[in-house]
C-alpha cells in the first residue's frame, strides 16, 4: 500500500497537479438497471464520479462527472497500468468529448468502440486515467483522475447480462420525427408503420408518456390541409390503439409537463393553390409562409418536378393577350419566390393558361376572384428514403 501511495505522489508530483482516485481497499462499483438502461457507478472523492452507461439503442459510454467548480481547458483519457504492471505499456491517448452535466457541473466523455476499450481494461486489471488541462496562472495545469478496476468483477457479469437484455431502441430514437405524405396519402408511409410498434414498445418499457401527432402545415394550410392532417391522425392512432397503446395517450395537442414523443406528419395539400387580388401587386405574408413551408418540403422529400401553371380571370374589358401577361406575370413570382427559396431552376417548370381553364364564372366578382389563382403541380415519384427527416 505505501508503494502505491508512493507511485501516486510521484506522479503528482512530477505534474504540479492533483491526482484523484477511490482509496485503493475501498473502491466500489454501484450497479444501476432499468428497462432502457444500465450504469455501472464510481465515485471519485473530492471531485465527482465515473460511470459506464449503456442507454437502449445507443453506444456504450465511457463517463465521467465533474463537480461544476472544476473548469476544463481540454482532456484525454489513456489506459494505464497498475503500479504491480511492470511490463505493461500505456495504451493511445483518447480525445475526450467535453458536454454540460448536472447541476452546473461538465461531463467527459468517450463512447461506442474506446468505451468499449475502457471496460476490457477495467476488467483487465488496467487503470483507465483522464488527464484533464486546466487554467492556472495565465496558463494550464494538469490533473489526473485515475478509475479504478477494483472490485469490478463483483458486478460486471450482471452490467453485461443488462447490456444484452436492452431493446435495440431507445429515447433517441424517438426525437425529431418527420414523416412527409405525397400528395392526397391517407395510408402511412412504410418507414412510419414499421415504427410504431417500436414505439408502443418503448412506452411501455418507460411506464409513462405518450404520443404527440402535430401538423407541420397548423395555421397556413386552410381547411384542405386540416383535412388531410386529421385523416393520417386518425390512421396513426388506430394503428397505435391496434398495437395495444391506450387511445388516451395519443393526442394532437401538447400536454405540458408530461413526457410525450413528438410525431410531425408533413403534407402538401393547403400549399398548392393560391390566389391574387385585381389590384394585389406582390405576395402576401401568408402566401410567403405557405411558399416557404412547400419548398422545404420539395427540398426535403419530393425530388420531381415542380410545375407552376398561371390562371387569370376574363374580364370583358381586358384581351386575351393581357390575361395570359397577368397569369404569367404571377406565375413568375411564385417561381423567384420558390428558386430563393432553394428549390433548383431545373426543377421548375412554368404553364401559363390566361383565362382558358376558369373554375367558376367570370360574370361575377366571386367567380372572377376563384380564376385568379396560380396552381401548383407536382410530378414524380418522391425518394423513399427520405419519408424519415430526423436531423433537428
Amino acid at each position: 500500500m505505501r508503494i502505491f501511495s508512493l507511485f501516486l505522489m510521484l506522479i503528482a508530483a512530477s505534474a504540479g497537479a492533483q491526482f484523484y482516485q477511490p482509496p485503493l481497499l475501498n473502491a466500489r462499483w454501484h450497479l444501476h438497471t432499468a428497462a432502457l438502461e444500465c450504469r455501472l457507478i464510481q465515485e471519485i472523492p473530492h471531485l465527482g464520479r465515473v460511470g459506464l452507461v449503456q442507454e437502449a439503442g445507443q453506444p456504450l459510454r465511457f463517463v465521467l462527472h465533474l463537480a461544476p467548480r472544476v473548469e476544463i481547458a481540454d482532456a484525454s483519457l489513456r489506459v494505464e497500468p497498475a503500479p504491480w504492471q511492470h511490463r505493461f505499456l500505456s495504451g493511445n491517448a483518447y480525445p475526450v468529448s467535453r458536454r454540460g452535466g448536472e447541476k452546473g457541473g461538465r461531463r467527459l466523455e468517450v463512447r461506442g468502440e474506446v468505451a468499449d476499450r475502457m471496460l476490457a481494461a477495467l476488467y483487465a486489471g488496467h487503470f483507465p486515467v483522464f488527464t484533464l488541462r486546466k487554467p492556472w496562472q495565465g496558463g494550464l495545469s494538469e490533473d489526473r483522475v485515475g478509475v479504478s478496476p477494483v472490485r469490478l468483477w463483483e458486478n460486471y457479469d450482471r452490467f453485461q447480462s443488462c447490456r444484452m437484455n436492452l431493446p435495440d431502441f431507445g429515447p433517441r430514437d424517438f426525437e425529431n420525427l418527420r414523416f412527409y405524405f405525397l400528395p392526397h396519402q391517407a395510408g402511412l408511409p412504410g418507414k412510419l408503420e414499421g415504427l410504431l410498434p417500436r414505439m408502443v414498445r418503448y412506452l411501455e418499457l418507460s411506464g409513462k408518456g405518450g404520443v404527440v401527432v402535430t401538423n407541420a402545415t397548423a395555421g397556413v394550410a386552410g381547411r384542405e390541409g386540416r383535412l388531410w392532417f386529421q385523416k393520417r391522425f386518425a390512421a396513426i392512432k388506430s394503428t397505435l390503439r391496434r398495437l395495444g397503446l391506450s387511445g388516451s395517450k395519443v393526442t394532437s395537442r401538447s400536454i405540458p409537463g408530461k413526457p410525450m414523443i413528438d410525431l410531425t406528419l408533413f403534407g402538401p395539400e393547403g400549399l398548392l393553390l393560391y390566389h391574387y387580388g385585381r389590384q394585389q401587386k406582390s405576395l402576401r405574408g401568408e402566401q410567403k409562409r405557405r411558399l416557404s413551408l412547400l419548398a422545404r418540403y420539395v427540398r426535403d422529400y419530393f425530388p420531381g418536378k415542380v410545375v407552376i401553371h398561371g390562371h387569370s380571370d376574363g374580364a370583358r374589358w381586358r384581351s386575351e393577350k393581357t390575361n395570359r401577361a397577368l397569369a404569367a406575370r404571377w406565375a413568375g413570382r411564385v417561381h423567384d419566390f420558390l428558386v430563393t427559396a432553394g428549390v433548383g431552376l431545373d426543377r421548375i417548370e412554368i404553364r401559363v393558361w390566361g383565362s382558358r381553364k376558369r373554375v367558376a364564372s367570370n360574370h361575377s366578382r366571386a367567380g372572377q376572384a376563384k380564376n385568379r389563382r396560380v396552381r401548383i403541380e407536382l410530378v414524380g415519384e418522391p425518394v423513399l428514403t427520405a419519408e424519415l427527416d430526423q436531423s433537428g
